[in-house]
């Protein structure tokens, strides 16, 4: 076994390391299936991605959709002229 040091900003580590437990991996052995493809495929060879995290205005709108859905007092439509209409004024 051999031992391969890098440099990253603290930053880069602390997200790389949230990445890796998101996963469930540790940042070793991502690191190494990394290498292994690399080497096996003679390429960058993939994209690995953790869950999806919607911004602060996707959060934003989930939260007053939530809001208003349990606002009784919110409108409801069951013509769509008349939300067009309402959404005009």
């Amino acid at each position: 076994m051999s031992n391969l040091t890098i440099s990253l900003d603290e930053k880069t580590k602390e997200r790389f390391t949230r990445f890796c437990d998101d996963v469930g991996l540790s940042a070793s052995s991502v690191i190494n299936v990394y290498i292994n493809t690399v080497v096996r495929e003679n390429r960058i060879p993939f994209i690995i991605e953790g869950p999806r995290r919607p911004n602060a205005e996707t959060v934003a709108a989930m939260r007053e959709g939530e809001r208003i859905a349990a606002d009784p007092d919110a409108p409801t439509y069951t013509d769509l002229d008349q939300l067009w209409r309402d959404l005009a004024e």
